[in-house]
């Protein structure tokens, strides 16, 4: 857990995942205040605003704890000048060194991640207190902020256990601390909280995590059971309130369910299903994924794996192997298992490395389209110097 580390150091891992996560908001503050502001800056946040075209829900802004009515582009600095937060909403998609550092934080933990951007003027409380329904971590980049951290109110509330349909808990905050750059603050997901900029504006980045819980479970079990007529089946008709029929019915679907939990090695598929839906940092690269160029370096032709990129590799037939990714599917036949591992096992390799692997392919009639497919599937990606 390389970068899950260096973001909590110099607070050990184990302790926080012991004492911490799900369970109680720590402060990690270091001497370091430049910590995060390789992720993001100043300069970032002005060429997102002047050059990209966003627009509501990716952008939005908050004023005295309300989100306001979308607002047009020619309107934001007034807004902020008014004392309203910006918010954008999955920066990760818009900066490179965002998109890796959460596609790394996920590739250690295995559940979804994503980061918002917030820039509050001085002085100024962006939302009223609340909750949130994932885990949040909180990076300070510039300025400070005072933040107030109260206990749960419900356990593990998902995103159907609004907050502003609740009242806060009724005691004091048992965590009130100000965040200078460089700090991290981590809140439970069901920890009510609020924060206020201090005497300068702030710029903090959110990494949320949103943790696949028990419900999500039985959500993708109930997509299995769709594949099975006696689950698609009528109930029987109840007649003048007469459910007998009915209780058989369901007493047999409740066997039927218990028989197919037994039977089926559901944790085991359920756990390549969370495998096969990671999304990739990179999709494209062009123009080799239009199937030009590929092989312009002849045998030195240098192929990379997608950082961060997990695979599945399923045993068909006899050198025949499907590899999941993505939510996609290719299918590779004639290849052994040497040959599966070595390409999906290392990081980099040649088309001299290849052939050497698999001295019996054939190189213009079998190694030059296996790994064609490959490219053009955004499984590997031809490396280039610029």
């Amino acid at each position: 857990m390389q970068t899950l580390s260096s973001l909590l150091h110099p607070y050990p891992v184990e302790k926080f995942l012991a004492e911490n996560w799900q369970k109680q908001a720590i402060v990690i503050s270091q001497p370091n205040k430049q910590k995060f502001q390789h992720l993001f800056s100043w300069k970032q946040l002005n060429y997102l605003l002047n050059f990209h075209q966003l627009t509501s829900p990716k952008i939005r802004f908050s004023l005295d704890g309300k989100s306001l009515p979308e607002t047009p582009g020619e309107n934001w600095l007034k807004n902020f000048q008014k004392g309203a937060t910006l918010i954008i909403n999955l920066i990760h998609e818009l900066v490179p060194e965002l998109a890796e550092f959460a596609a790394a934080i996920h590739s250690e933990i295995g559940h979804k991640t994503q980061i918002n951007l917030y820039c509050s003027p001085p002085e100024q409380q962006g939302f009223d207190c609340h909750y949130d329904t994932h885990e949040v971590f909180i990076l300070q980049i510039y300025g400070t902020k005072e933040w107030y951290i109260f206990s749960d109110t419900i356990k593990y509330p998902l995103s159907e256990n609004r907050s502003d349909e609740q009242l806060p808990p009724d005691e004091p905050p048992y965590i009130k601390t100000v965040l200078n750059p460089g700090d991290l603050l981590y809140i439970p997901r069901g920890h009510w909280h609020y924060a206020l900029s201090l005497d300068q504006p702030s710029l903090h980045l959110t990494l949320g995590i949103d943790c696949h819980t028990g419900i999500d479970f039985l959500n993708w079990l109930f997509d299995e059971l769709l594949n099975q007529s006696e689950w698609r089946e009528n109930l029987p008709i109840i007649n003048n309130n007469n459910t007998n029929e009915l209780q058989v019915k369901v007493e047999d679907l409740i066997n039927n369910l218990i028989s197919y939990t037994k039977n089926e090695d559901l944790s085991q598929k359920y756990a390549d299903y969370l495998t096969s839906i990671t999304p990739s940092v990179a999709k494209y690269s062009l123009p080799f994924q239009a199937g030009f160029g590929i092989f312009d370096r002849g045998f030195d032709t240098q192929f990379i794996r997608p950082k961060y990129q997990q695979v599945r590799i399923e045993h068909i037939n006899e050198q025949e192997y499907n590899i999941t990714f993505n939510n996609q599917k290719v299918t590779l036949k004639g290849v052994t298992l040497e040959l599966v591992e070595n390409i999906f096992n290392r990081d980099k390799f040649s088309l001299f490395d290849l052939a050497t692997w698999a001295p019996d392919l054939d190189l213009e009639a079998e190694a030059v389209p296996l790994l064609t497919k490959l490219v053009m599937a955004g499984i590997i990606f031809v490396e280039t110097d610029s």
